[in-house]
């Protein structure tokens, strides 16, 4: 069986969120957790809400990143001014 990238990335993925759902489920229902908030009872909450926060930060990169690029030769024109 040849292991690809693609392979090894999505087994990263599946065993990246089961495990953090699994531990969530374990601690909640041990009652090792002490939230303050209802919201925080939700299993896989911070999980969910990790994804999204990065996900918004990953958009918000390349955004700026297509804000801010300049061309290829742009510092040569400013030593010829």
């Amino acid at each position: 069986m040849k292991i690809t990238h693609k392979l090894l990335f999505r087994l990263f993925y599946i065993f990246g969120v089961g495990g953090s759902l699994v531990a969530g489920f374990v601690l909640l229902y041990l009652d090792k957790l002490q939230y303050h908030f209802a919201f925080q009872y939700i299993p896989g909450f911070f999980a969910i809400c990790g994804f999204v926060f990065c996900s918004i930060l990953i958009l918000g990169a390349k955004l700026l990143g297509i804000w801010l690029v300049r061309p290829v030769d742009y510092y040569a024109k400013r030593r010829r001014d």
